[in-house]
């Protein structure tokens, strides 16, 4: 019994020193989010990540991975949902980019290369709280995230030309604004 009274009391008293500390740094330098995260604050914020996203999710794989041209016809999709915040490049150059809090990931960098392709799906449909990253999924048909994730994939490769070029080959190609 003494055990687990000691053991409450272990909890409350953790919980007591975290909530002062985190009183006292808002009230140090408030919440602004033109200041750079804490290591805490980035510990929670990936794992929030990781919990934002069902299990099940992460196993789902992407039925167009091996098709070579679905990055082609993902990246007008992506110029006009994604771009604004992520860039063009996907790595987050934009002033909302480097403005929000947390920053908007680099889409080319490793961490986000290492999702699995169910978990760049869930959280291209779904969002991700506290992050400012929206669900799309009433904008975005599956097939339409699914060559996302392909876009996403093939981040790391692209050029600033072959971007210009799938454009222009789009554009030529395309008689139809986009819509949804």
């Amino acid at each position: 019994m003494h055990f687990l009274r000691d053991a409450i009391l272990t909890i409350v008293g953790l919980l007591v020193v975290g909530a002062v500390l985190a009183y006292l740094q808002v009230m140090d330098g408030g919440l602004s989010a033109a200041e750079q995260p804490s290591v805490v604050e980035k510990a929670v914020a990936a794992r929030l990540l990781k919990l934002s996203v069902p299990p099940e999710a992460k196993k789902a794989s992407n039925p167009y991975a091996t098709e070579k041209s679905a990055w082609r016809e993902a990246s007008e999709h992506f110029d006009d949902h994604c771009a604004m915040c992520h860039g063009r490049d996907g790595r987050g150059g934009t002033p909302i980019g480097r403005n929000m809090y947390p920053k908007v990931p680099d889409l080319s960098a490793s961490p986000t290369q290492h999702l699995s392709d169910g978990e760049l799906y869930y959280i291209i449909q779904n969002g991700v709280r506290w992050t400012g990253m929206p669900g799309w999924m009433s904008e975005h048909t599956e097939e339409e995230t699914w060559k996302l994730v392909s876009f996403v994939r093939q981040l790391p490769e692209l050029t600033a030309n072959d971007l210009d070029e799938n454009r222009a080959t789009k554009r030529g190609q395309t008689t139809q604004p986009h819509h949804h």
